[in-house]
């Protein structure tokens, strides 16, 4: 019995030109039909899962972007922190050696009474003008900030917050100038003053400047009598507009600044 032949089944597409030529018609066969349909599913569907694929993996970097950046600001802030550590630890030190007066704010160590740098042990006779011009130099003289005295001295002790220093009233960044020779032992924030600076100098002398805009000394640095240390400002959380809190300590004690440097004071060296 002879085997029965299949007949072989084809797709035709009929072409018409928009011209005057012939149509045209395009045989093929079923199965190659089915053949490229099915590579095209086949393309688009890798397509799809491509572009899925490629698109988590774009999340994946995105989110390695943002930890990287994250872990940057993290390692930064711990080294400001190791920073600030160092400078808490700097200042610990100076705290030790020139504990404050005013919430722990800084000064001198006291001065035994018989110490040879004191003022009363010096013969001003047997110098010669340079040698007095360089004691008076480390004395507290010079009038730090141009402006009027809003707040004087006072250690009423009726007072709950007794006013060591000086309060001297004018424009913003006015230069803030130092009263005398001296070496800083402090430059930084605190609460209360903000900005502040203060210088150590001979003779058991200390003076401090508070509320500065910003300071322009670093600590350990010599100063000499007239050099800007700063520029005035309103800082820190008991300022009530723009003055200098100025003030000066002898031998561990605060004394007044106007007996020193008077209101209208000029250079006394």
């Amino acid at each position: 019995m002879a085997h029965k032949r299949h007949k072989t089944k084809y797709f035709s597409i009929l072409i018409v030109p928009d011209n005057q030529k012939e149509p045209r018609t395009i045989k093929m066969k079923y199965t190659t039909l089915r053949v490229l349909i099915t590579a095209l599913v086949t393309v688009i569907a890798l397509v799809v899962v491509g572009a899925a694929t490629y698109w988590k993996v774009a999340e994946v970097a995105l989110d390695y972007v943002r930890l990287e950046e994250e872990n940057f600001k993290l390692r930064k802030g711990l080294d400001q922190m190791e920073q600030l550590k160092g400078d808490l630890l700097q200042m610990q030190h100076f705290e030790k050696k020139l504990r404050g007066s005013l919430d722990g704010y800084l000064k001198v160590d006291q001065l035994s009474e018989d110490d040879s740098s004191s003022l009363q042990n010096i013969n001003f006779n047997r110098m010669n003008l340079e040698q007095r011009r360089t004691i008076f130099n480390s004395i507290p003289s010079l009038l730090p900030v141009s402006g009027f005295m809003t707040r004087g001295y006072d250690l009423n002790p009726l007072l709950n917050q007794p006013h060591v220093g000086i309060d001297i009233a004018a424009p913003k960044e006015t230069p803030v100038r130092a009263t005398a020779d001296g070496i800083v032992v402090f430059t930084g924030w605190t609460d209360h003053m903000g900005y502040v600076v203060i210088i150590q100098h001979d003779y058991g002398f200390s003076s401090l400047y508070g509320h500065n805009e910003r300071n322009l000394v670093d600590v350990m640095q010599r100063i000499r009598k007239g050099d800007v240390i700063a520029l005035l400002g309103d800082t820190g959380r008991i300022s009530s507009g723009p003055h200098l809190h100025f003030e000066i300590w002898k031998n561990g004690r605060p004394v007044d600044p106007a007996y020193y440097v008077g209101e209208n004071s000029k250079d006394r060296s």
